[in-house]
């Protein structure tokens, strides 16, 4: 743990991006007192991993259906919101366009940022402002911020349209959202999410498993491998964190709590050791050259180090498991 590379600055900056963009849209709502590792932690975005088995493509991280687990995630928050479009790999007709610009409209002139894809680059982002006169939006993805014709909207890089908006939030209480993160989180970790029967994608760990195959394989796409170390071992900082602090928290409460506690500070101890392995990874294929992820006696230390990495992720599951059985209980 005492050489690890910050790339969190303390835990106010994410390199994934819908978590990101989910905070920066919460920031205008009465959800602004999260914190970044709250949204991480309570979106269960910190425990996510998705995985390409075959050569552990770069498209990964954004492999699951985003209308469907953005509902989910917010909705965990206590957040009503309404999207358009999805991963259609299509551009929007004329007709779905005009649909997202209205809603862009309609919660930017509540004073609401909205989320969408691919802004700049194939990824997520926000949009917070526009110009009827000049018809542009004023966007800001983590590496850039400007603007973007209307036409352009979801005819960028990767041409498909996705905006999701906050129509209402209601009040939830931490231990509710603890609850429905852990369920979201195990979900993940135990159940193939990406439903399609030809998906070469797999979630979990399950996702540890297929990027084990692939360097066994020796056919790991050096770009993709790179990002997606930095990206699990940001979420992996992340998600120990928010277990430290909801250990922190539940201490010298009632004596269930104390108990929760003690698991979230032990799950905390095993998702450290991920991002310990993650940490020497990140450091071995750098992003983005990534280093020469084929070399056999790199792969076998990739194989190592994944390897580890799992391990003390079923770890961290088994505890996740336990802290929610002990919340089930206390909801009956």
């Amino acid at each position: 743990m005492g050489n690890r590379p910050d790339y969190t600055r303390n835990f106010t900056h994410t390199n994934i991006t819908d978590t990101g963009s989910m905070y920066s849209v919460l920031q205008h709502t009465a959800l602004k007192h999260l914190s970044l590792v709250e949204v991480a932690g309570y979106t269960a975005n910190a425990f996510r991993i998705i995985i390409d088995c075959e050569r552990v493509n770069v498209a990964g991280y954004s492999a699951f259906e985003w209308p469907l687990h953005h509902k989910e995630q917010f909705s965990n928050l206590g957040v009503s919101t309404w999207h358009e479009g999805g991963p259609t790999s299509m551009p929007p007709s004329p007709e779905e366009l005009e649909r997202a610009l209205e809603l862009i409209h309609w919660s930017l002139d509540r004073g609401i940022p909205v989320m969408a894809w691919d802004l700049f680059v194939p990824d997520f982002g926000v949009i917070y402002g526009y110009n009827d006169e000049t018809r542009t939006l004023r966007c800001r993805h983590v590496a850039k911020d400007g603007e973007l014709p209307y036409e352009m909207l979801g005819r960028g890089q990767a041409p498909e349209l996705y905006v999701i908006a906050v129509t209402e939030t209601i009040e939830v209480d931490k231990l509710t959202m603890l609850r429905g993160a852990l369920q979201l989180a195990v979900r993940h970790a135990r159940e193939q999410g990406y439903k399609r029967e030809d998906s070469k994608y797999r979630n979990g760990l399950a996702g540890y498993d297929a990027w084990i195959q692939a360097f066994g394989h020796r056919n790991v796409e050096v770009f993709g491998n790179s990002l997606h170390g930095v990206m699990h071992y940001d979420q992996r900082l992340f998600a120990a964190e928010f277990m430290k602090r909801v250990s922190a928290e539940l201490q010298g409460e009632s004596g269930a709590d104390n108990q929760l506690g003690s698991l979230a500070g032990q799950a905390a101890i095993h998702y450290d050791k991920v991002a310990d392995s993650f940490a020497e990874f990140v450091k071995r294929f750098p992003f983005p050259k990534g280093g020469e992820p084929n070399d056999a006696e790199e792969a076998a230390a990739a194989i190592r180090l994944l390897t580890e990495a799992r391990f003390e992720e079923e770890q961290g599951v088994g505890l996740l498991e336990q802290m929610l059985l002990l919340l089930d209980e206390l909801a009956e």
